[in-house]
């Protein structure tokens, strides 16, 4: 960024309101699905209420970063955090279970506004040198606010009945937009690092699309947050639990323990990675842990206790804490002269792609080849991801004379 940047100001401009945004958005996950059926609906329906807020991001992650190069990066993430604070309240209103599900998509738009056009600030105002610790912050701001969201949404549900995070929801929202509002400024032409070329290069065509692609370090970034997203959703959100519950026995809250071990660690490391990566360079830290990540996840096969499989989860959290910044270092880094709109929110297009196919794949391959299988698909899938990088990916940290 420029000199007018101060620490007080990144924390809070750039942490805290994504703080708010996270526990906001992870504060309504234990009722979801009950809150769904209390509308009378079957299990796979309750199920849309979930993948609807994940299309919504899908359709709109190409649309809202070229927007976002067009019109400005603050005005899409304001009406971003307007959007997810209007639908959290609406959400807490609605009569019918379709008018939720609607709600749902529309909130999820929302959430994509507001994701891409803050990676694409950051993407902005970030030296090269400076970007994987700022980016390691911010990850940890995330984390803190998913972490927290849960446990507040389930005391606030159990006092104020199943509609009452929703609302709390919104409130998160509106801090998060204040804050935004007072504290976040529109990059001037002297603030943004690179030489982005202006003209048709802001388009969204087929032609601008392939150009990024054949970026190969941005191409192998964008392979990397498919990769983790998938196994986040996949294997941590879905098959872990599957296993847990399935092979191994374990209760609910044995079940929930474990879990959280995997992100407890992500925390845990997530801001060291961030300084592992302006010390050490992208291509070193982010094959490392992608290796580390199928380590960890070809061991959950071989686990037979509580012991081992929390094992397990550390392990993994430790390969994943580097999964929302280490990727996006080294796509911001390989498109520093593209239009920073069009390239983050087709990196973040990958990452929600992963997101959506994750638990559908391998719950796929947990139907015909049984509850192991897709621990092992997951490890081949990040080991392929690894080669890929070796081969393709440059170093692309450049440090100042």
């Amino acid at each position: 960024m420029t000199e007018e940047r101060s620490a007080v100001g990144d924390v809070l401009s750039v942490y805290v309101p994504a703080f708010f945004i996270m526990v906001g958005i992870s504060i309504v996950s234990p009722i979801l699905s009950v809150y769904a059926r209390s509308f009378g609906v079957s299990y796979t329906l309750a199920s849309l209420v979930i993948s609807m807020y994940a299309l919504g991001r899908l359709v709109m992650d190409l649309p809202v970063g070229v927007v976002a190069d067009r019109v400005g990066r603050r005005p899409v993430l304001l009406l971003g955090a307007t959007i997810l604070s209007a639908f959290a309240f609406l959400n807490g209103l609605a009569r019918g279970f379709w008018e939720l599900v609607l709600y749902r998509f529309l909130q999820g738009i929302g959430s994509s506004m507001w994701m891409t056009s803050r990676s694409i600030l950051l993407a902005d105002i970030l030296r090269p040198e400076e970007r994987g610790r700022v980016l390691g912050y911010f990850q940890a701001f995330m984390l803190l606010g998913a972490s927290a969201g849960p446990t507040v949404g389930g005391i606030v549900a159990a006092a104020w009945g199943v509609r009452g995070p929703f609302f709390v929801y919104g409130l998160f929202g509106l801090l998060s937009l204040g804050l935004s509002l007072f504290l976040v400024h529109e990059p001037g032409a002297d603030q943004v690092v690179g030489r982005v070329k202006t003209g048709d290069r802001y388009r969204l065509s087929p032609g601008s699309v392939r150009r990024l692609l054949e970026n190969p370090s941005f191409s192998a970034a964008c392979l990397a947050t498919f990769t983790i997203f998938f196994l986040r959703t996949g294997v941590r959100s879905t098959m872990i639990p599957l296993y847990a519950g399935d092979a191994l026995r374990l209760d609910e809250v044995q079940i929930g323990f474990v879990i959280s071990l995997s992100t407890v660690m992500n925390l845990a490391v997530v801001i060291p990675i961030g300084h592992l990566l302006d010390r050490y360079g992208r291509k070193i830290v982010i094959l490392s842990t992608l290796l580390l990540t199928g380590l960890a996840t070809l061991t959950f096969p071989f686990t037979t206790n509580v012991s081992q499989i929390s094992l397990s989860c550390l392990f993994l959290g430790v390969g994943t804490g580097g999964g929302g910044q280490v990727p996006m270092a080294l796509a911001a880094d390989a498109t520093v002269d593209e239009p920073h709109g069009l390239s983050m929110g087709l990196y973040r297009l990958f990452g929600d792609v992963g997101f959506v196919l994750g638990p559908i794949v391998l719950g796929l391959v947990a139907d015909t080849l049984g509850l192991k299988a897709p621990f092992f698909a997951a490890t081949l899938l990040v080991v392929s991801s690894a080669a890929l990088v070796q081969v393709f990916a440059g170093e692309t940290l450049k440090r100042p004379a």
